[in-house]
């Protein structure tokens, strides 16, 4: 009986309305508040395995108007938000930890575990009966809110602990030591002054005259004289290669008072010069 005792009040955990006189209710302060979230997540989120076989039987039982596979599709998302949360709890309980001027472990530790025992009745309550509770458990709304909260504040705070890590008074200057009093001079017989002639003056030297050197010219290369193209050779006319054929070299051609035909003499490319 008192095993199901706990796991209503599990139930009654999810709106914050948890009664006073639970030994398992969450904690007032923020630190320890949040890590009750942690205890009672983790708890739920280990029961994922053991109960969801009774929880796919009772969803094909009773089917929800958006059938039966819409509905089991949602327990696998809730085990990964979980995840996620008991992340974000564990991130501000460290930063908390961090911050503090005092060890808080201890006291965070006996948090989670009260959170963790609303789900201590699992091993003796039937199976259906788990299974529907654990379908209907959620973790407080605003445990999320609150470890965001924690971690900014214990972030913000434990950046000045290591700002006010040195003293405030190591940069106070320290007062200079008194010095001692100069001693009263004692009188003294008065002495003859003579008074010394005034230091002749140096002569004067003139100022060294500094030249400086003059760069000279250098004569101006003479420049090489242009050469002139070399004119080219007039062509030649190519000897006759039999009969009256004027032939033309096609490399070194020539005027021809016809047209140029091109043909091969004597193995040789040429041009035949023919009369129009």
């Amino acid at each position: 009986m008192a095993n199901a005792l706990l796991l209503a009040l599990a139930l009654l955990a999810q709106d914050g309305q948890v009664a006073a006189q639970s030994p398992n209710a969450p904690p007032t302060d923020e630190y320890g508040y949040v890590a009750w979230c942690y205890g009672a997540l983790g708890g739920y989120a280990s029961l994922y395995d053991r109960v969801m076989p009774e929880v796919t039987r009772i969803e094909k039982a009773f089917p929800g108007p958006d059938g039966v596979a819409a509905s089991l599709k949602t327990y696998p998302e809730l085990k990964a938000q979980a995840q996620k949360d008991l992340k974000v709890f564990s991130s501000a309980i460290t930063a908390a930890e961090k911050a503090s001027p005092r060890p808080i472990s201890e006291y965070g530790g006996a948090q989670v575990k009260r959170g963790a025992a609303i789900w201590q009745g699992a091993g003796s309550v039937d199976k259906a009966r788990l299974a529907q509770m654990w379908m209907s458990w959620s973790p407080p709304s605003d445990c999320e809110r609150r470890a965001r909260t924690l971690e900014t504040k214990s972030t913000i705070l434990g950046k000045a602990l290591s700002y006010n890590s040195v003293s405030a008074t190591a940069s106070v200057p320290q007062p200079a030591p008194e010095a001692p009093a100069p001693a009263a001079p004692q009188p003294t017989a008065p002495q003859p002054t003579t008074q010394a002639a005034p230091p002749a003056p140096a002569p004067e030297t003139p100022p060294a005259q500094t030249t400086e050197p003059v760069a000279t010219p250098k004569p101006a290369a003479p420049k090489p004289a242009p050469t002139k193209p070399l004119a080219k050779a007039p062509a030649k006319p190519l000897p006759p290669i039999g009969g009256n054929e004027k032939i033309v070299d096609p490399v070194n051609p020539v005027a021809c008072a016809g047209s140029l035909v091109p043909a091969k003499r004597g193995g040789r490319d040429v041009l035949i010069c023919k009369a129009d």
